[in-house]
């Protein structure tokens, strides 16, 4: 049986509530723009961009910051604060500009909080126990969404499908997250760490080890082809399952979201984190190409590998950085492969968008599929002895 320290199942906690606070939000935005603001997929594209372009871009501050300063509590309370007080003011989101200023103050958030966050998972966890550990944390997370989901799914069934309802539901979220910042505050202690004035005044990008710049290279063009979770909601939808079956869908990929994190990690440890990472870009793959098919029973499939993919491109890729990386580096490390990777999320959310509107919505999966099933050879071939 393996222990994990209390403070990464409190940070579990916390990441559940929060998720269960944001995945009421997250499966029905894209529907509440394309229905009722009348946003097109371009400008979708360009909410979802800029939100997680924001997120990453802070992200690599924060992780430089809490290095230097050598407390990271204090700044992972901060962002869970900030996004906890802004989702509700959805609410009163009236057109798609207003989505995007709320969005990107909500990532903001994120971004503050989660390389700390990442590095106290790190601090409480052993080299040989990473992936489990990042796994446990990523797994609890992923069951708040499931949660959250439900949620929705319940006031929309409840109340129908209507603008008002979608609306409370964005009210209704602040509840979970408050809660949230609660038991962050009251049960997650600071690690105990000893700080040389000395070697944390020399931390820079030049420090961090060859295979970190491998891992990072591969997942910012890997991260190119991926598409944010908002086009398979609005291919599953094109495909023929109905707005109020939209969440109950995607709690389905959360289930296998959750439940397959443990086991990501775990397989990650035991066979190798590198080989473990080139099949998550094959299941990314399996997934893009599965939405082309114009059914519903497809587009449900669909979400059960996203759900694989999304589980272990998550937990193995933390593991990895913690495994070659030394402590003192560490929320640097996360700021700038958080920050990398949400570049190039804003390219692919923005690419993606006007390929639908311009050639149709099977011509960004066509692509996606393509380049992951490449990068996936790619990374075997590469990184696979490296950890």
């Amino acid at each position: 049986m393996i222990k994990i320290n209390k403070n990464i199942i409190f940070l579990g906690i916390v990441s559940f509530l929060t998720d269960l606070s944001s995945e009421m939000i997250f499966p029905v935005l894209p529907l509440f723009l394309d229905h009722f603001l009348k946003a097109s997929k371009f400008e979708i594209g360009i909410i979802e961009g800029s939100a997680e372009f924001t997120a990453s871009f802070l992200k690599v501050l924060s992780g430089y910051v809490s290095d230097r300063v050598g407390k990271k509590k204090s700044i992972v309370v901060t962002g869970y604060a900030l996004s906890a007080f802004t989702k509700p003011l959805l609410y009163f989101a009236n057109t798609w500009r207003d989505v995007l200023l709320i969005r990107v103050l909500e990532r903001t958030g994120k971004g503050i909080r989660t390389s700390p966050r990442d590095a106290l998972i790190s601090a409480y966890t052993e080299k040989e126990k990473s992936g489990r550990a990042f796994g446990l944390h990523r797994g609890m997370d992923t069951l708040g969404a499931v949660f959250g989901a439900a949620l929705a799914f319940f006031f929309l069934f409840i109340f129908g499908e209507t603008e008002e309802t979608f609306r409370f539901i964005f009210l209704f979220s602040f509840l979970p997250a408050v809660l949230a910042v609660l038991v962050l505050v009251f049960f997650v202690k600071e690690p105990k760490v000893k700080k040389n004035k000395k070697e944390v005044s020399k931390i820079s990008l030049k420090e961090l080890p060859a295979d970190f710049f491998m891992l990072l290279a591969l997942q910012v063009v890997f991260t190119v082809f991926t598409m944010n979770y908002a086009f398979m909601i609005l291919k599953a939808n094109s495909t023929g399952i109905s707005i109020g079956f939209i969440p109950v869908v995607y709690i389905l990929f959360n289930v296998v979201y959750a439940f397959s994190s443990y086991p990501a990690g775990y397989i990650s440890d035991r066979l190798g984190k590198g080989f473990t990472l080139s099949a998550t870009y094959l299941f990314f793959s399996i997934t893009a190409f599965l939405f082309i098919v114009d059914s519903p029973f497809f587009g449900w499939l669909g979400f059960v590998f996203y759900g694989i993919f999304m589980a272990g491109n998550e937990v193995v890729s933390r593991a990895i950085i913690s495994d070659i990386v030394e402590d003192r580096l560490k929320g640097t490390a996360y700021g700038v492969y958080h920050t990398a990777t949400g570049i190039s999320t804003f390219v692919s959310t923005s690419v993606a968008g006007f390929l639908w509107d311009r050639f149709g919505g099977d011509i960004p999966f066509i692509v996606g599929g393509t380049g992951a099933l490449i990068l996936s050879v790619i990374c075997y071939t590469k990184f696979k002895r490296k950890v």
